[in-house]
């Protein structure tokens, strides 16, 4: 039996403590209101939702909640949570903060007033690789990029012509510099192609599923 909606309830991701609740407006699931709740230093990003499972194949849902999160980081620093986090109610949510309280505090630490840039870098199709440029174009990036960033992840080169998948960690006065470092590259390696996105929540950097003890858990 699903508990009424006003008792159950969804986390988006979770900011430092606030003064007073903090609506977001009606950009929650079939435009419900986002806000924040107090739980000791911490305020998970919420609306209130019937108790149900969140299925992983759902993508308008899935939409929704990373829209919610994106809103909220325009302002706050954020932990993003994984989708799917439904509780039964206000105290349950409480517990894992409680619970999660010492890597909450670790992920703040290490996040506070970033986001997330990445980077893929792939080599020109159908032309002979230059090795040694190829080589001096990832050096030169790598270095470069960790200059300005306070932490990577190399990620997943799922083509034999990518040459570079890395997200990085930057705080927000750093994007602008950043992205005319990648401005820079792009002329010089001119036939190589760049692939640049975010600012995104920093999702490579934290455990997403801080309040689960499961993947895709509700409680």
């Amino acid at each position: 039996m699903k508990l009424a909606p006003e008792n159950s309830k969804y986390v988006y991701c979770i900011i430092k403590s606030q003064e007073e609740t903090i609506s977001f407006g009606n950009i929650g699931f079939q435009g419900h209101e986002v806000y924040t709740l107090d739980c000791m230093d911490f305020c998970p990003v919420v609306s209130d939702e019937p108790f149900k499972k969140y299925e992983i194949d759902n993508e308008e849902e899935i939409n929704i909640h990373q829209n919610v999160v994106k809103e909220v980081m325009k302002d706050y620093s954020i932990i993003p949570v994984a989708y799917g986090m439904g509780f039964k109610n206000k105290k349950l949510i409480q517990v894992s903060i409680r619970a999660g309280k010492k890597a909450i505090k670790k992920s703040f630490t290490l996040v506070d007033n970033k986001v997330e840039l990445g980077i893929k870098i792939f080599l020109p199709k159908d032309t002979e690789i230059d090795n040694e440029k190829r080589e001096h174009c990832k050096t030169e990036s790598t270095e470069n990029f960790e200059k300005i960033t306070s932490q990577s992840k190399s990620l997943n080169l799922f083509s034999p012509r990518l040459l570079m998948n890395t997200t990085y960690l930057v705080d927000k006065e750093k994007i602008q510099i950043f992205s005319d470092e990648v401005e820079k590259l792009k002329l010089k390696y001119s036939d190589y192609k760049f692939r640049y996105s975010g600012p995104w929540p920093p999702y490579n950097f934290v455990d997403i599923h801080i309040l689960s003890n499961k993947k895709g858990g509700f409680r």
